[in-house]
């Protein structure tokens, strides 16, 4: 998934997700940065914002939030290796930092949200409404839950709305112009379809084998390369949750409290099952409006065609698999199975607002074509009874309730082992091991009994010798740990890695001779001296062929690379380039071009409000940085 969203990051489903996650996020703001302004400052200091303290409390609650936020968003694929991946310690701390600052700026301006303002802003949360009205009931059991008083949760609001306040401040003064509009529309409707190979940049191998003085000089000039990492063996307890499953007692109140503040979570979407027939107008190689208008009527005579037949007691199924353009429902006699409410396009939902089950539409028309619809099943939407869910309840209770049962107990012997530093000793009044692991480097520590947890491995490097660490919370236990003993970096002598030495500047020359002799070949397809077609040949690779794209797509089989669309957009149509891009060579040559037609006013006052969108957070994040530079911004990554 992250590797699909890197390589994808601008095309339309990866923003839709983004987005997605982006909006989820603003959605459980007061849960996550709107606690700070309700956070004591017990702890050390994490880091310091212009003299403001960021406390450890502060830090950990930010840090947990983002954890359970990502954790929602990709379910059973949440690991501690998307946690390194995403590197949530550091954007906890960014999220801070930024808040310190805008909260110091918002003072500087005299910016300020009054008690009126603080009221409204709650009485609309959606979490706290009840037939779009505020619910003092709700709110009631979300402050009881959250073990807040109400100004300690309304100075969490007051704050979020500063931040909200400054933020739009800095955006509101964005203009776009028109011919910026016209431009993005060019870029955004503009098309072209390429012929292209792509190849790494070791494609190549040299004929010539190292010579030991070129290992010899490879090994002095990256001596740094063969270096022998510092090794730590650390003495551990590792408590797990499971230890207090059968300790936990989950009370009938809790499982109501809970059921009733979390009640949105029990909301079930109003899902159809539904079969479509699907005709796709082919305007051909003509893109005029009166090309397209022609497509349109022959798709819908089509449509009317097939929907005559189905009136007159042909099978839906058998008509589907002989005639829809979507031939992946078609193959399955139309069927879209189940969907939520949603997510069909505005048209073909409306569609099925208005039929019954068993009831057939007339021809749909949707951007995709005409579409004869059957509403098979429709379950409205409803909250799911405390009854039905008891049981998801209770398994939800236990696993909060043991994980802060584990964070206690690994808390306790933290406390005692700091006295003498004695963790076994510690560890024994709760019946705990202690283990102690194999020496281990920051480059290789494949631990077993750990499992990949960065905040443990980033913890003990940190640590002094025999001095015991504060308690370590990853995805699957808490850890207490202490350094017992240390090996020292060194490099070694070439003679006790003349081997590796000798894979390593045998690589080196492989990959200058490829980069040399692939931009020879790249050359000589940009000066026309050579075609595609021979390239291909010689590289013995297959030539291959993309569809129409415009510059915000990603390109279908290469993805969204900037320097590779940039090339493709400006040559003309037959000729060829080059992009060296991700340790890829990509020869392409431009096969068709399409211009982008005239813009619709529409299309042009959405495209104004999304530029201006675009461009706010992109000017707020630049005067965010701005600032962030002319502060004194410290940080202590001891705590981290």
């Amino acid at each position: 998934m992250l590797n699909t969203i890197r390589e994808h990051a601008d095309s339309w489903l990866i923003k839709s997700i983004l987005w997605l996650i982006v909006l989820a996020f603003i959605g459980t703001i007061f849960y996550s940065w709107g606690m700070g302004g309700a956070s004591g400052s017990g702890g050390g200091a994490v880091a310091t914002v212009q003299g403001a303290r960021i406390s450890q409390v502060e830090y950990e609650r930010t840090f947990n939030n983002l954890m359970n936020f990502y954790r929602e968003q990709f379910g059973n694929q949440f690991s501690e290796g998307i946690i390194e991946k995403l590197d949530l310690k550091t954007q906890a701390l960014d999220v801070l930092v930024q808040k310190k600052l805008l909260l110091i700026k918002a003072d500087e301006l005299n910016i300020k949200v009054s008690d009126v303002e603080v009221i409204n802003h709650i009485n609309n949360l959606s979490a706290f409404q009840k037939d779009k009205v505020f619910n003092n009931t709700a709110y009631q059991n979300f402050l009881k839950y959250k073990r807040l008083t109400p100004s300690e949760f309304e100075e969490s609001q007051r704050e979020s709305l500063l931040l909200e306040k400054i933020e739009n401040l800095i955006k509101s003064n964005v203009k776009i112009s028109p011919n910026d509009v016209n431009e993005a529309f060019r870029k955004e409707n503009e098309k072209v379809k390429l012929d292209y190979v792509v190849f790494p940049d070791d494609h190549f191998k040299s004929t010539e084998k190292v010579t030991q003085e070129e290992v010899r000089s490879f090994y002095e000039k990256n001596k740094i390369r063969f270096e022998v990492s510092e090794k730590i063996k650390v003495e551990y307890v590792k408590v797990i949750p499971k230890d207090y499953e059968s300790s936990i007692d989950i009370r009938d109140e809790d499982i109501a409290e809970y059921y009733k503040t979390k009640i949105a979570d029990f909301r079930v979407q109003k899902m159809y099952k539904a079969a479509h027939i699907l005709f796709r107008p082919e305007p051909g190689n003509d893109s005029s409006e009166e090309s397209k208008k022609k497509a349109d009527e022959e798709a819908k005579k089509e449509a009317d065609g097939i929907l005559k037949k189905i009136r007159g007691g042909e099978d839906f199924a058998e008509l589907a698999k002989k005639h829809s353009d979507d031939t992946n429902s078609g193959e399955k006699g139309g069927s879209l199975g189940e969907f939520p409410k949603g997510m069909m396009v505005p048209e073909f939902e409306g569609a099925l607002e208005k039929l019954k089950p068993g009831e057939i539409s007339e021809p749909i028309k949707t951007s995709f074509g005409f579409h004869i619809i059957r509403l098979d099943e429709v379950n409205k939407e409803r909250i799911k009874p405390l009854e039905e869910v008891r049981e998801e309840v209770i398994k939800k209770l236990k696993e909060i309730k043991t994980r802060q049962k584990m964070r206690r107990v690994a808390k306790h012997i933290h406390r005692s082992a700091e006295k003498d530093q004695n963790l076994a000793h510690a560890a024994q009044e709760y019946k705990l091991a202690v283990k102690t692991t194999p020496f281990f480097s920051k480059d290789n520590h494949v631990l077993p009994e750990i499992g990949a947890a960065p905040e443990f491995f980033n913890q003990v490097f940190s640590l002094e010798d025999n001095k015991v660490g504060e308690p370590v919370q990853t995805f699957e236990a808490t850890f207490v740990s202490k350094i017992i003993a240390r090996e020292k970096s060194y490099i070694p002598e070439l003679s006790d890695v003349q081997k590796l030495a000798e894979e390593k500047s045998q690589e080196e020359k492989d990959r200058i001779f490829s980069i040399k002799k692939s931009e020879e070949f790249a050359q000589k397809l940009s000066d026309g001296t050579t075609d595609l077609e021979s390239v291909t040949k010689k590289l013995g690779l297959d030539l291959k062929h993309s569809p129409f794209f415009n510059q915000s797509d990603s390109i279908p089989g290469i993805g969204n690379l900037k320097k590779v669309k940039a090339k493709a957009f400006e040559l003309d149509i037959g000729k060829s380039g080059w992009v060296s891009e991700r340790n890829k060579y990509y020869l392409i040559r431009v096969q068709d071009r399409e211009k982008a037609s005239a813009p619709d006013p529409e299309d042009l006052k959405e495209l104004t409000t999304r530029l201006k969108l675009d461009k706010g957070n992109s000017v707020f994040q630049e005067w965010m940085e701005n600032l962030k530079e002319r502060s004194e911004i410290l940080i202590d990554k001891t705590q981290l």
